[in-house]
């Protein structure tokens, strides 16, 4: 089957000299994004909201939640691959796009709802979407165009900046509304948003006729390649005694280590992990089987860029869940209002600053940051009255999310044209250096994290907010240096009839670096040591009468160190320990803890003592008055120095594995560079580059925009 595209590219009507549909296309992505970042920036920190507070989440564990995080977006970028090919094979980009829009409007609706159920199926129906529209939609951007028209690069620079524009709106609106009024009201907040997208997309389909259509049932023109198949790989793997053999070894050995290594549900997802990439192996086999041996060197520099895109987006991609709860719990973001005008008029003026250069320069996207950045300064001004306050002011920690899409509305341009500068000066400047220098760099802002962790020396003490925007400045720039590159390297280094299947590894390869970022982010958390309640610690002053009488959530510290081989947890004069009750696992976790630090009478540690009333109990006391039970409190003991410690060990961590890999890519550059035969030398790509803000999606494949040394003529991150 070949692609249908029937499109009347000269009889479309016209915006700023761009066809109606780009725009259709531009609203519809940006309201989908704000509908998915605005859910990101506050997922992690519903989770872990208590769940008899004031704004009552799940009350999980932070591991348990960085977990989950892994898990989710792992999932959201795999689904890409089903997505892509029931696109290319079966219904086409517009109704893929159509049907994953409809199921992103139900399950952001869903999430709305105040159910264990429709937190979980909510989840699953946005995995679902994201799989049918994200893979699918850019690829009718580039429909709308002629091969050759010299508005194309312009029309993916505006694209990318509705995606950029929708991230960075999310994060401060979304996760303004759902941190200080109510989770589900931000969930559902996320959901209008991404309504607003499906309705703009559905009421603008006469703009995007002939674009995205299913696939004709013609066979391919004569001369034309055919594409391998993953069906073709499984025939091929079943012929091949020997891959066959290594495959099921490693689906084998893979499950006896997911049953070994892991325990409860985790046996069972890890399985199903390993046997996916078992699979993957296998058919990476089969294809290193039946290529020549210029496309065998290449495929193992194919490999290695895989490699990278995990270790960059397993560090990346730390910014939703442990940076996230990172900035709630350890930052000090309370500021003066004179900081809140300086971000906002300072967003919205960088914006019209960079409206006017774009106008200057005769670029089409002044129209966008004009507008945009006008909006805010006025709509800040309008409202600045009814927000301002004399006194300091705490930022939610979700709306920082929205700092890196900014940067790289700021940045994207400058880092674009300091390499095609830097090219122009004679220095290498091929995809292999930058995806290399941009991980190095990337890398690099966990230091400021590490700082963060070392200014935090005792209980209350809160690191600096600069601190936290220097990181994310360091992400973004690395971002901007190695993804808007990767995707096209692939697709040149790619065996020629495999390109297609090398963009579902691509996905795969994402997908597995946001399921690293969950497992890093799970790691820096310590086992938890959980207790009881048995006695009120009111009569000691530990905690307000009031609170207890309310059965809110309270917390309390206390020095903690052995004696004699036992556990002392001792505030004041007040046995800390005859007020809670622990399990002899969760005593003994606890006793090997102080052990490992050597905790004495005269080197104690700082014992915080997190306590959360029965959710089931609390509800019961609200609708039939029932008094409050001490027993039906439990939670947790942390131990402040050793969890401080775990973090600034991942933070130094993910900074010297990242800054090695890069270095150690810089070192055998020139060995990897000859392995590639001079792919990167033609122009000849069949891909987009990578969109802003995060991976880009498959583009249309008859028109490429890259230059020789595979950046965009148009950085899309601009």
């Amino acid at each position: 089957m070949s692609k249908a595209n029937t499109f009347d590219f000269d009889n479309q009507p016209s915006l700023f000299g761009h066809p109606i549909g780009l725009f259709v296309l531009f609203f519809t992505e940006m309201w989908e994004r704000f509908s998915y970042y605005g859910m990101r920036a506050i997922l992690v920190l519903y989770i872990i909201s208590s769940a008899t507070g004031d704004n009552p989440g799940l009350g999980w564990e932070s591991s348990e939640a960085l977990a989950l995080y892994g898990w989710y977006t792992m999932l959201v970028y795999v689904m890409s691959i089903p997505g892509g090919i029931l696109a290319d094979k079966f219904i086409g980009q517009k109704k893929a796009v159509l049907y994953g829009g409809l199921t992103l409007v139900a399950g952001h609706g869903i999430l709305a709802i105040e159910a264990i159920w429709a937190f979980y199926t909510g989840l699953a129906l946005i995995i679902l979407g994201v799989g049918g529209l994200k893979p699918n939609i850019s690829t009718m951007v580039g429909g709308l165009y002629k091969q050759g028209d010299e508005r194309r690069d312009q029309g993916f620079t505006i694209f990318y900046i509705g995606i950029n524009v929708g991230a960075f709106l999310s994060s401060l609106i979304v996760g303004a509304v759902g941190e200080t009024i109510g989770w589900h009201y931000g969930f559902g907040l996320a959901g209008i948003g991404m309504l607003l997208g499906q309705v703009i997309f559905m009421l603008g389909q006469k703009y995007l006729k002939g674009v995205g259509e299913p696939p004709s049932k013609a066979p391919k023109a004569a001369g034309e390649a055919a594409d391998s198949s993953f069906g073709d790989l499984f025939q091929e793997l079943f012929r091949s005694p020997v891959q066959l053999a290594i495959t099921v070894g490693l689906i084998f050995g893979s499950s006896i280590l997911a049953f070994t290594a892991f325990e409860g549900t985790d046996r069972y997802l890890y399985t199903a992990l390993f046997l996916f990439l078992s699979i993957v192996a296998g058919l990476m086999m089969m294809i290193y089987k039946e290529i020549n041996s210029i496309e065998k060197d290449r495929f193992i520099v194919l490999i290695l860029s895989f490699l990278i895109i995990i270790v960059f987006w397993g560090a990346f991609e730390q910014a939703g869940g442990l940076l996230n709860i990172y900035t709630l719990n350890k930052i000090d973001r309370t500021v003066n209002f004179l900081t809140i005008d300086l971000l906002f008029y300072g967003a919205g003026g960088i914006l019209v600053i960079l409206g006017i250069i774009h106008y200057l320069q005769k670029k089409d996207t002044y129209y966008l940051f004009l507008p945009i950045g006008a909006l805010i300064l006025a709509g800040y001004g309008f409202y600045r009255s009814d927000l301002y306050t004399s006194e300091m002011y705490e930022i939610p920690a979700s709306v920082f999310q929205s700092v890196n899409a900014l940067f790289i509305i700021i940045f994207g341009t400058l880092v674009g044209s300091f390499w095609i500068w830097w090219k122009h000066q004679g220095y290498e400047s091929s995809s292999l250096v930058k995806m290399a220098v941009g991980t190095i760099i990337m890398g690099a802002g966990f230091l400021f994290m590490a700082k963060a962790s070392a200014d935090v020396e005792q209980y209350g003490d809160k690191a600096a907010l600069y601190l936290l925007i220097l990181a994310y400045l360091l992400h973004t720039l690395g971002e901007l240096c190695a993804s808007p590159v990767a995707l096209s390297f692939i697709t040149k280094v790619a065996p020629v009839k495999y390109v297609s299947i090398m963009m579902g590894v691509y996905f795969a390869a994402t997908g597995l670096g946001n399921k690293v970022a969950g497992a890093i982010g799970e790691s820096s958390q310590l086992e938890t040591v959980s207790t009881e309640l048995v006695a009120s610690p009111v009569e000691y002053d530990l905690v307000a009468d009031t609170v207890i009488m309310k059965a809110d959530d309270f917390e309390f510290t206390a020095n903690a160190y052995l004696e004699g081989g036992q556990v002392v947890l001792r505030e004041g004069g007040v046995d800390v320990k005859e007020l809670l009750q622990l399990s002899p696992e969760n005593e003994q976790l606890l006793t090997e803890y102080l052990q490992e630090e050597g905790a004495a009478s005269d080197a104690q540690l700082t014992a915080v003592v997190r306590m959360a009333y029965d959710e089931e109990a609390k509800a019961a006391m609200k609708d039939g008055g029932a008094k409050v039970d001490i027993s039906k409190y439990s939670g947790e003991i942390e131990l402040f120095e050793l969890q401080n410690q775990q973090e600034y060990k991942t933070f130094v961590g993910i900074f010297i594995f990242t800054a090695a890999f890069g270095v150690l890519l810089l070192l055998f550059f020139k060995r990897l560079k000859k392995l590639t035969h001079g792919a990167e030398d033609t122009t000849d790509t069949h891909f987009e580059e990578q969109e802003g803000y995060e991976i880009a999606d498959q583009t249309d494949e008859d028109n490429p925009t890259q230059d020789d040394d595979g950046s965009m003529l148009n950085p899309p991150k601009s």
